[in-house]
């Protein structure tokens, strides 16, 4: 029962039900934009509640069982700093998320507050100490913030690449595929102090080696705000990953470091947090370097993305491949595509040309009457 409690407990946290909202009503923007851009959404439903709902939780049952192995514990005052800045930021920064920055400033506030403010209020009554727990469990948090972030940014990075349209580059109008994504993670952390046992006296705690430790399930934030325009998503983002596992391996590093040099941690979480910047910025320089563009071209036209569970997935196509010939036929436009589509109805005979300037061939049969279920989305036609 009293593990029961403490599992229903993050449910009752306004944060949770917050980020819920956030990503709902970033979901159905993005739905929008892609009806408004190409007449119908590309993904129609709401996968990014999907994946927050199903890849949050398994990923927290994971790191819920890491902690509770290794006796993982935060200080009450960080939960609630976190918890705070988590809260405002959501609110204030409504369309993105600065989540190991919120873990940084967190850690800041609680082992600064403690050591410098003079004067500082006594909120131990509460059970809101400055400082309870060792500094390398703050680079622990680190480790496994990176850790899990390049899993999540490994497998699911590009896989849902919904394209938007953006302004004109040289009079043709241009694609990015941004990810707008987080999840929020259940992690069980054990709270050092006995105010939960002397103010909720059915609250599950351990006692390990005569200190009283509560269990509570805290909402930890992952999530990434990045835009591609010139590179195929998937490389992109698999290439973030790689970079982000090693920061997770840095982080580990700090961690021995400050077997020596306690004080150090929130100084190398601060070399962290820059470390998470840099690679950000520099993949998109790297992005931005690149010649190709997701653009309207004169001689065919661009292929988007791919609408799943059409014919259009069976046909060997990617989001910026230029479709020449259709059913044997030039194409040049939307209108062009579809007409060419129509000369036979119930087969697609495409000629293309693929990111790299290399012909292919390819075919499928589709549904009959309704060629323009096939799934291909591309450029619509602008009126005037």
């Amino acid at each position: 029962m009293r593990t029961f409690i403490a599992c229903g407990s993050f449910l009752l946290q306004p944060l949770v039900w917050l980020v819920i909202l956030r990503i709902w009503l970033t979901s159905r923007a993005r739905i929008k934009s892609e009806r408004h851009d190409f007449g119908s959404a590309v993904y129609g439903d709401h996968f990014e509640l999907r994946h927050l709902l199903t890849q949050g939780i398994l990923l927290g049952l994971g790191l819920s069982l890491i902690n509770l192995l290794i006796g993982f514990s935060l200080p009450l005052m960080w939960i609630v700093v976190y918890e705070i800045l988590a809260v405002v930021t959501l609110i204030i920064l409504p369309t993105t998320i600065l989540p190991f920055t919120l873990v940084v400033v967190a850690t800041l506030v609680t082992q600064f507050g403690g050591a410098y403010i003079t004067n500082k209020p006594d909120l131990s009554a509460i059970g809101l100490n400055w400082h309870t727990v060792g500094s390398a469990n703050y680079l622990w948090l680190a480790v496994l913030f990176f850790l899990l972030l390049g899993h999540w940014v490994a497998h699911y990075g590009g896989r849902f690449a919904s394209p938007k349209i953006y302004a004109k580059q040289r009079g043709k109008r241009i694609a990015g595929y941004p990810w707008r994504e987080f999840l929020v993670l259940p992690m069980v952390t054990l709270v050092p102090g006995d105010w939960f046992s002397s103010h909720l006296a059915f609250w599950p705690v351990l006692n390990v080696h005569g200190q009283t430790f509560a269990v509570l399930v805290i909402p930890l934030i992952l999530g990434l705000r990045f835009t591609v325009f010139r590179q195929a998503p998937q490389t992109v983002y698999h290439q973030l990953a790689k970079n982000f596992v090693w920061l997770a391996v840095a982080a580990a590093a700090f961690m021995g470091w400050t077997r020596f040099r306690p004080q150090d941690s929130p100084f190398l979480l601060i070399v962290l947090l820059v470390g998470y910047a840099v690679i950000l910025w520099h993949a998109k320089r790297y992005d931005e370097r690149q010649q190709f563009w997701y653009s309207q071209v004169d001689d065919g036209v661009r292929v988007l993305a791919i609408r799943p569970r059409t014919p259009a997935v069976k046909l060997d196509l990617a989001a910026g491949d230029i479709i020449l010939e259709c059913n044997h036929r030039p194409v040049n436009s939307e209108t062009s595509f579809y007409e060419a589509l129509l000369a036979n109805p119930a087969y697609c005979h495409l000629r293309v040309r693929d990111m790299n300037g290399e012909l292919k061939m390819t075919e499928t049969a589709i549904y009959s009457g309704a060629p323009h279920e096939i799934g291909i989305v591309l450029f619509r036609d602008q009126e005037g």
